[in-house]
Formats: C-alpha cells, sequence, structure tokens
C-alpha cells in the first residue's frame, strides 16, 4: 500500500511542475513580448518627435531665407537710391550667408522627393530675386550712380512658393503628431493586453495550485516560491506599463507646451510621478553658451551648490553622456551638484544632458538617497531625450514668435500684434469697469531728417527712440511700432489724466535724446502725441486708433512738439 500511494504521488508531482515549468514560459513570452513592443514603440516616438523638431527646423530656414532676400532687396533698393558703400558691402555680406540658407533648407528636405521639387522651385525665385537686385546694383554701378530699380516680381513669386514648401510641411507635421497619437494608443494597448494576460496566467496557476493541493500534494514551499515569482513578475510588468504609459503623458505634455515656463511648472511633478525616490534640477544654458542656469528643481534631495555655473563644472555636459556610467560609482564629482560634510555626492547623483538636432539645450540633474537602478536609468534617459526635444522645439517656436511680432529694428511689438492686443486688452478693460487710454506717436519731421542724414542715421534715431519710448512708460504698458515714423502705445487701467503726464515725460525724454551715429552727433529732434482714452472718447479699437490719429493730426497742426488729447464723445463712433 505505501509503494503504491508513493507510485501515485509522484507523477502527480511531477505533473504540477510541468504546469508551473509551462507558466513560467508563457509569462516570461508575455514579458519578453511586452519589453519588445514598448521598445519598438518608444523608439518609433522618440523618431516622431525628432521629424516634429526637424519640421520646425525647415519652417524656420524658410522664414530666414525670405527675410534674408527682403533686407539685401531693400539694401539694394536703397543703394541705387542713395549710393552709400556701406549699403553695397552689407548687401555683398549677405551673399554667401543666403547661399548657406538655401543649402541647408536643401540638406534638410533631401529625403522628400516632393519637397526637394518645392525647395528647388523656392530656391530658384530666391535665386532670381537675389541676380535681380544684383544686376540693379551693378547698373547703378555701371552707369556711375544713376538710379536704379529692383522689381517685386520675384519676391511676390518666393512668397508664394515659400508658402507651398510651408504648408507641405504643415501637412507632414499633422500627419506625424496623429502617428505620435497612435503609436501611445497601441502602448497602452499593449500594456493592457499584457496585464490581462499576465493576470490570466496567474488565475490559471491558482487553479492549479488549488487542483494539485485538493490532491494532497504536499508542496506548500513550492506553491510559496511560485506564488512570489509569479506575483513578482506581474508587479513587474504592472511597473513597466504604468512607467510606459507615465513616459507616453510625459511625452504628450511636453509637446503640448507652448513656454519654457509652462514646462518649468510641470516639469518636477511629472518626474516625480516617474522617479518617486528622487529629486533634481534642471538648468539650461543661455544663447552665449557660457553659463548654465537652474530653473526647475524637485524633490527632498535637489540641493544645488551654485544656481548658475558654466558648463565645463558638469562632467555629463563635458563629455555628451549621462554621468556617471551605468554600474559605476562617480570618481570625479559635478561642482554644481551640492556636497555632504565628506566632500562626495549622494549615491544617487545622476546627470544627463539634454541634446537635439546636435545643439546642447542643458542638463537634467537626479538626486537620491540611492543610485538609480537598471529600469529607473532606463526611464530617467527616455525622459531626458523627450525633455531635450521638447526644450528644442519650444525655443525654435519662441524665436519663430518672436520674429512674427515683434519690429526687427526697434524690438518694439508690430503692428499686428499692437491690433490683437488692443482687441483683448479693450474687452478686458469694458469686463472689468476699467479705463484704457492710446498714445499715438510721431517724430516731427521724420522725412527731412532722413533726406539730410540718410537713412542709416534715420534707422539709428528710431532704435533711439524706442528705447527711450520703453524706459519712459511703465512695464505693464504695450509699446509698438505702428509704421515708419509712427508709434502707438497702449496704456492699461491708465485714463486721460495718467496718460497725459505720461505722454509729457515722454515728450520731454525725447526732447533731450542724444543720438550719435558713426561717431557723429546727430541733430535733437521732438515728438507729436495724440491721445485717446477708454470710454472717454471711443469704445471700440479702431473708434481709439482714429480718435488719437486725429488728436495726433491736430497736435502737428498746432506746431509739433506738444500732447493734444482727443474730445470727441463715444456716441461719435457708433457707427
Amino acid at each position: 500500500m505505501i509503494a503504491e500511494s508513493e507510485s501515485t504521488t509522484l507523477p502527480a508531482h511531477k505533473t504540477f511542475s510541468q504546469r508551473l515549468a509551462l507558466l513560467f514560459v508563457g509569462l516570461a513570452s508575455i514579458l519578453l513580448t511586452v519589453g519588445i513592443g514598448v521598445w519598438f514603440t518608444t523608439d518609433r516616438f522618440v523618431q516622431n518627435s525628432g521629424w516634429v523638431s526637424h519640421s520646425h527646423e525647415v519652417e524656420g530656414r524658410v522664414w530666414a531665407a525670405l527675410a534674408r532676400i527682403s533686407a539685401m532687396r531693400a539694401d539694394a533698393t536703397a543703394y541705387t537710391a542713395l549710393g552709400n558703400e556701406a549699403l553695397f558691402e552689407r548687401f555683398q555680406n549677405q551673399l554667401p550667408l543666403l547661399d548657406e540658407d538655401l543649402k541647408s533648407l536643401a540638406q534638410l528636405v533631401q529625403d522628400n522627393p516632393v519637397q526637394i521639387a518645392h525647395v528647388q522651385d523656392f530656391a530658384a525665385s530666391v535665386l532670381q530675386h537675389r541676380d535681380a537686385a544684383t544686376a540693379a546694383i551693378q547698373g547703378h554701378r555701371a552707369a556711375q550712380n544713376a538710379p536704379g530699380t529692383v522689381s517685386d516680381l520675384a519676391s511676390t513669386r518666393a512668397r508664394a512658393l515659400a508658402r507651398v514648401v510651408l504648408d507641405e510641411e504643415d501637412k507632414l507635421l499633422q500627419q506625424r503628431r496623429s502617428d505620435s497619437k497612435h503609436t501611445a494608443a497601441l502602448a497602452r494597448m499593449m500594456v493592457a493586453i499584457a496585464t490581462l494576460l499576465s493576470l490570466a496566467v496567474l488565475l490559471f496557476a491558482f487553479l492549479v495550485v488549488n487542483a494539485s493541493h485538493r490532491r494532497g500534494v504536499d508542496s506548500n514551499h513550492e506553491l510559496q516560491q511560485s506564488n512570489v515569482q509569479l506575483g513578482a513578475a506581474l508587479d513587474e510588468t504592472r511597473r513597466i506599463g504604468e512607467s510606459m504609459q507615465k513616459l507616453g503623458q510625459f511625452g504628450e505634455m511636453l509637446q503640448s507646451c507652448r513656454e519654457f515656463d509652462e514646462v518649468r511648472a510641470g516639469l518636477g511633478g511629472a518626474l516625480t510621478g516617474l522617479l518617486p525616490r528622487f529629486g533634481g534640477h534642471l538648468a539650461l544654458i543661455n544663447p552665449s553658451q557660457d553659463l548654465a542656469v537652474v530653473g526647475a528643481h524637485w524633490g527632498t534631495h535637489a540641493l544645488l551648490a551654485e544656481s548658475i555655473f558654466p558648463p565645463e563644472d558638469c562632467w555629463a555636459l563635458r563629455r555628451g553622456q549621462a554621468y556617471p556610467l551605468a554600474g559605476t560609482s562617480a570618481g570625479f564629482v559635478c561642482k554644481h551638484v551640492s556636497m555632504p560634510s565628506d566632500e562626495q555626492p549622494a549615491p544617487g547623483y545622476l546627470c544627463i544632458p539634454l541634446a537635439a538636432q546636435g545643439e546642447v539645450i542643458g542638463v537634467l540633474t537626479l538626486d537620491g538617497a540611492e543610485a538609480p537602478n537598471a529600469a529607473e536609468r532606463r526611464v530617467a534617459m527616455a525622459a531626458g531625450e523627450q525633455l531635450g526635444l521638447a526644450l528644442a522645439n519650444l525655443r525654435l517656436q519662441e524665436t519663430l514668435r518672436t520674429q512674427s511680432i515683434r519690429d526687427p529694428l526697434t524690438g518694439l511689438f508690430n503692428r499686428r500684434y499692437l491690433e490683437v492686443s488692443l482687441e483683448r486688452e479693450l474687452m478686458r478693460a469694458a469686463r472689468r469697469r476699467l479705463p484704457l487710454a492710446v498714445l499715438m506717436l510721431d517724430i516731427d519731421h521724420f522725412k527731412r531728417f532722413n533726406d539730410s542724414h540718410g537713412h542709416d542715421s534715420g534707422d539709428a534715431l528710431l532704435a533711439k527712440f524706442a528705447d527711450v519710448l520703453q524706459r519712459s512708460i511703465r512695464s505693464e504698458d504695450i509699446a509698438c511700432r505702428y509704421g515708419g515714423e509712427e508709434f502707438t502705445v497702449v496704456m492699461l487701467e491708465a485714463d486721460a489724466d495718467i496718460a497725459l503726464r505720461c505722454a509729457e515725460q515722454v515728450r520731454d525724454a525725447v526732447s533731450a535724446m542724444s543720438v550719435e551715429h558713426r561717431r557723429e552727433q546727430l541733430p535733437h529732434v521732438t515728438v507729436s502725441i495724440g491721445l485717446a482714452a477708454f470710454p472717454a472718447h471711443a469704445t471700440t479699437a479702431d473708434a481709439l486708433l482714429r480718435h488719437a490719429d486725429a488728436a495726433l493730426y491736430l497736435a502737428k497742426k498746432a506746431g509739433r512738439d506738444r500732447v493734444v488729447t482727443a474730445v470727441s464723445p463715444p456716441s461719435f463712433e457708433q457707427a
């Protein structure tokens, strides 16, 4: 009987072990499949982010080429009219830069046959425009300073062809964003399926164990070990899924940010969710590449030796890779991290350089009580890649946004920004029942000044006037270049009396303004100012500008160098 009992127990135990082995193989297959799928979806997501940055760079190159050829045309026109050799020299200096812009643009689109054709047409139009300007200058010089002309037809065609290139890039950008969303959805689906399969395997394992127990197999220890291993595997699967989901959400939020401040505000919370055992700080390198400035820090371990430091103080920035290396300790310590009393960094100290398109943007530093494990290090590296791409995109978008709303000569806002901001501020003032005033300014006898001293001196005067104007008004006021020598100031929460006092301060400052150009002291100028207030004189943006312009006309008619306030009641402009 004893022999018979042993003979029936051993096969049952063997069957139980075989089933457990099959379960482990199945679970390992699930984890391997999830790992491979997560790797490929992460790689695809990073590639799509790189293509988004690539599209922004193509758009930036197109705008740069248009801006440069417009500047060259202006220089050619001014030179043929004035014969100023400085303009001719500046035109000549722009020729290799224009060629470099077109060459860089062609290299950026060499992987897209459609864009290659568009860029070739655009480049041909730009070069035709350049050749026309060059011919006008050469004709002018050959005719011994005879006036020349530069046709605007090529410029119109260049802008039209530039729009074709930009439209194609916008279409590609939309496709890549759609693909990124699809990739993120695929990753989430894979994690969900893997989790369900793991739960199914765990349930099946429970049924097998329970059935074996009912058959009287004395294998409690083995069952406990199996349950621990299965639970650990399931926890690992869940952690991988959660990390990938959080990484996907982190990348989506970064791509949705429109300003650096939004990244700084949300970065700490996002990284705390991804790496809860670590604090850290983000330092961005300034445009001159000589300083790194800490812009965000979070966590209990986010301690700093310096909030501003040279890039050479960080070994990760020097070497272009994460420091310390995986599996090693920090033999050489970065100077920008804080040191405990024994002059050694925290065990979790890790610096990740942030770079995109071959340009180093900053460094992400993590500090923890313990060194990051392999999984945490992979998450940190992936987060650093996404953060670098997002910051590069934001820097490019900020450059393009500044070019679209700023006047390049004076640095003030342009007329387009004025129209948008004035409408917005008027609605806000009406909603809060607050006053608002508009100043319309015009430099007296500016045309005579230009004719007497040249356009270069006129540009120097306009730049100096803009600087004096900006320093004479309040920080919350909006100063814009309306056109030519006309400027506009939108004064928030200011009635006619406050605006009048500010306008007089501006007028006095301009009268005392000293302008030096090419070591030559230019004559003093004056300014005429028209003032209109909301709601005293007008209740709409167009009417407010018309009233301020009419007051400016009265100021000029009355002898210039004065401030005149509009007198028309609001009912006058209701039509």
